[in-house]
């Protein structure tokens, strides 16, 4: 029997995952459904889980060629991912099957890649007989974010999509990002800017620059882009920081520009910007995408974020530039009316073709994928 109830696990791992489950929460339950997110890192016993976090953390910050190369691993030793998914399920399939009990939902959604190894390993062996839903948040699929069981594999864009359907040998479905109805909203769009330039001290015909660091803040030579960007003397420059305190209190005390820590204003900064420059492809990058603002991925982190900017190159929703040079040109291209910013907010605007509350409400009614 149908209890309208929708389990979606999510991760505390940067805010892209989390933020996913979210607004897909959110359209859940404008559909009458019952959303209920769980974090998979609570699968694991504690310690566990607090390690691991902040092993990655670390990684990300002090050591990303160690991060890049346990990346790489499983491209280029296929054979790993079947002990891999074992060792993951074995640590944490008895929780997820406790939450699968208690919440009894029609369907699973994982927004994190990890959750889906271990429900793909719960459906394959028949412990789980709901249907699974994959919610990709990234431009790069992993071999380790898709599982061959899982029902129905939620992409971005067709260039995720057809990666996931390589790895899978099923089709993946296309169904563009989930972002909050604040990035999307056109007609509040002019108040917001205006309100966010006053916010920030930015004059009207000021081309403003918005550095994203991701909620973590991390990154190499993020202080050197933010430098560069400044001391070209033609934009105005917005950074923020996420978590990183030590990231901050650099870029104030080198005096570059405007520097923010965690904030919840980031609909507001999205609309005062002319562009975006991130390095992670993440959740931010999307946001950009929604609000109709260019997008420029300069020195993309290790992993994930250089598998990303590959993808969103492809899709001709980002520009990629090489160096600091290449950096400033997009710049000056982006942040005035043109052809080149026209285009790439026209890619970008294409990405939200479909709604994935509607596959995934589908698949919860037994209509399959």
């Amino acid at each position: 029997m149908a209890t309208g109830r929708v389990l979606l696990v999510s991760a505390r791992m940067g805010a892209g995952h989390q933020g996913a489950a979210v607004e897909l929460a959110r359209r859940l339950t404008e559909r009458g459904r019952e959303p209920v997110i769980v974090d998979f890192l609570d699968a694991f016993p504690r310690a566990l889980s607090v390690a691991w976090e902040r092993f990655y953390r670390y990684q990300l910050r002090y050591a990303p060629d160690s991060y890049e190369k346990s990346y790489q691993l499983f491209y280029r030793h296929p054979a790993l991912w079947e002990p891999f998914v074992s060792f993951e399920r074995m640590l944490a399939g008895r929780r997820v099957m406790a939450w699968a009990r208690a919440h009894d939902p029609d369907v699973i959604v994982s927004t994190y890649s990890f959750a889906t190894l271990v429900l793909g390993r719960l459906r394959q062996e028949g412990a789980l007989t709901v249907p699974v839903a994959n919610f990709l948040t990234d431009f790069g699929v992993h071999p380790r974010s898709v599982h061959p069981a899982v029902d129905l594999d939620l992409a971005l864009h067709a260039w995720p999509g057809q990666a996931a359907t390589n790895l899978t040998s099923r089709p993946a479905t296309v169904a563009g990002p989930a972002v909050s109805p604040a990035f999307t909203d056109r007609a509040g769009a002019a108040g917001r800017r205006a309100e966010g330039r006053r916010r920030l001290g930015v004059g009207d015909s000021d081309r403003l620059v918005l550095v994203a660091a991701g909620s973590w803040g991390v990154g190499e030579h993020i202080v050197d882009t933010v430098a560069a960007i400044v001391g070209s003397g033609r934009f105005r420059v917005a950074t923020v920081c996420g978590s990183d305190v030590k990231l901050r209190r650099r870029l104030e005390g080198a005096g570059l520009d405007i520097v923010l820590g965690w904030t919840d204003r980031m609909p507001e900064l999205m609309a005062a910007a002319d562009v975006v420059v991130e390095n992670a492809g993440g959740l931010t990058s999307l946001e950009a995408f929604a609000a109709g603002v260019p997008v420029v991925t300069f020195r993309p982190i290790p992993g994930h974020g250089r598998d990303n900017v590959k993808g969103m190159v492809s899709a001709g929703v980002t520009t990629a530039p090489a160096d600091e040079a290449g950096l400033l040109d997009a710049l000056v291209a982006l942040t005035a009316p043109g052809p080149a910013r026209d285009r790439q907010v026209a890619a970008a605007s294409a990405l939200f073709c479909d709604d994935p509350v509607d596959h995934i409400v589908r698949l919860a009614d037994g209509e399959g994928a």
